[in-house]
């Protein structure tokens, strides 16, 4: 599971997490945008950016997660963590 990856997620989660993820973040960083579908985002990265979507997003679906996470973006995460599983991510 190396190399670059393209993957259709929800933009609601995408967007909450591009706004706390530091961009300039070296090994981990942001994946990129490449095009919005509606309520989807395609974003291209490589494992260890898609991994650092995907751990933001299970931190937020974890019981122990945040408090008071407006259920809207609750939900996005769990279409992200559900659609990365799908694609590998563990």
């Amino acid at each position: 599971m190396n190399g670059k990856h393209r993957i259709l997620v929800a933009a609601r989660f995408w967007d909450d997490h591009c706004e706390r993820t530091p961009s300039d973040d070296g090994e981990q960083g942001l994946a990129t945008e490449v095009k919005r579908l509606g309520a989807r985002v395609l974003i291209e990265g490589d494992t260890k950016q898609i991994n650092c979507l995907y751990q933001d997003a299970k931190y937020y679906t974890d019981p122990w997660g945040p408090d008071e996470t407006p259920p809207a973006i609750l939900q996005s995460a769990r279409r992200v963590v559900a659609v990365l599983e799908k694609e590998g991510f563990k």
